[in-house]
């Protein structure tokens, strides 16, 4: 991923036109209509915000891959599942929460229904990646675009790895590791601890 001082580089093209679009109907059509549009990319700025992140980088623990906020934790088959809500007014890159190879072990087209229900497991956009034994499954919510797929490398902790707008974050883990949060704790990526291994 590019590294921008303002804006992700995903977020140029969607800017860029909305800008675009709004002088013209200034110009031509709408003042009204043309306001509506510098409001929306004055919110796709904060949308696509690149800030800088210190990454308090430590072997012995697993950091938050993204900004969320915790919904459910559960303990399924000997591993721990965090359920993590991005929003759109979280940051939006997707950082790599340990030392590993990034695997993609499923990524799937689909809709972009609300994440909380039944029909989004099945239906929504996803990404499963993989980091030794922690695995990040990724599904799309009402705003997210069309999800990029991530190529498989070497990464290191709090490395950029793509960009995620809005949904649920799922992040399994073995049971050994002792969790270091809570339901309704905001977590930051990068910096957060979610588990001491």
């Amino acid at each position: 991923m590019k590294k921008n001082k303002l804006i992700l580089s995903e977020g140029y093209k969607t800017i860029v036109i909305t800008f675009v679009i709004s002088i013209v109907l200034m110009l031509f059509i709408s003042d009204c209509l043309a306001y509506i549009g510098f409001l929306i990319g004055l919110a796709l700025l904060f949308i696509y915000r690149d800030s800088y992140r210190h990454i308090f980088k430590n072997t012995q623990s697993v950091l938050a891959p993204i900004d969320a906020t915790v919904t459910a934790i559960d303990t399924v088959n000997g591993k721990h599942k965090i359920y993590c809500k991005v929003s759109l007014c979280n940051n939006h890159v997707l950082r790599a929460p340990v030392d590993a190879d990034v695997k993609v072990k499923k990524f799937r087209r689909g809709l972009n229904l609300n994440p909380n229900s039944y029909k989004a497991s099945l239906y929504n956009e996803q990404i499963v990646l993989k980091f030794a034994d922690i695995k990040i499954k990724l599904i799309s919510g009402l705003c997210n675009h069309k999800m990029k797929r991530v190529k498989e490398c070497t990464v290191s902790q709090g490395d950029k790895i793509s960009v995620f707008l809005d949904g649920l974050v799922i992040i399994t883990v073995p049971s050994d590791y002792d969790l270091a949060i809570k339901i309704g704790d905001k977590l930051t990526s990068g910096q957060s601890i979610l588990f001491k291994k």
